[in-house]
């Protein structure tokens, strides 16, 4: 079954290569030596992710010119940027707070030149709120349930409080310090 559905590598791959175009080569190296890598280094997921962003034609393959020598880059088309900022615009939803924050600062990291500061600002606000709601759940929780939960349980459950507590608060610094920039 062919693959339409544009997945969490392919996301990362398009906001790679949206800021320049770059062989596959240097695309494995990227995920391999950054943070991407959290998404997958593998050249058995890296290629085949690539091969299927051509094909949906969100990537091409950039010519070369006759006088350099290497591999081919790929470069992000009008359908892939559109991907991208559909993507950027898409609401942020509860499971992405509670399962993928790191996809959600990784669409926030490529959003620069793809859509407008206030469009990076809804969104950042966007996820507060999710963040912000989110907080308040594992707080009610923490209140019901940390006297029956044994001492690493409810000090786990206290650092989840801590660290969502500091996603919410570099949320509002980052849409001061966007709103200060305008």
């Amino acid at each position: 079954m062919k693959v339409t559905k544009v997945t969490q590598i392919d996301y990362a791959i398009l906001g790679l290569v949206s800021q320049e175009p770059l062989s596959g080569y240097k695309i494995r190296m990227a995920f391999e030596k950054t943070a991407l890598g959290n998404f997958s280094s593998s050249p058995g997921t890296i290629y085949p992710a690539l091969k299927r962003l051509v094909s949906l034609r969100h990537l091409e393959k950039k010519k070369r010119s006759e006088t350099r020598k290497g591999p081919v880059d790929m470069a992000i088309t009008k359908s892939g940027i559109q991907v991208l900022r559909d993507w950027f615009h898409s609401p942020v939803g509860r499971e992405e707070v509670t399962k993928n924050r790191d996809l959600l600062l990784l669409r926030f990291a490529f959003m620069d030149g793809l859509v407008t500061v206030p469009s990076m600002i809804r969104f950042l606000a966007s996820f507060e709120a999710s963040v912000t709601k989110y907080i308040k759940e594992l707080e009610e929780f923490h209140t019901s349930e940390a006297p029956k939960l044994p001492v690493c349980g409810r000090l786990a459950v206290e650092h989840g409080i801590a660290s969502y507590k500091a996603t919410m608060t570099w949320c509002r610094a980052a849409q001061k310090h966007l709103k200060e920039k305008r």
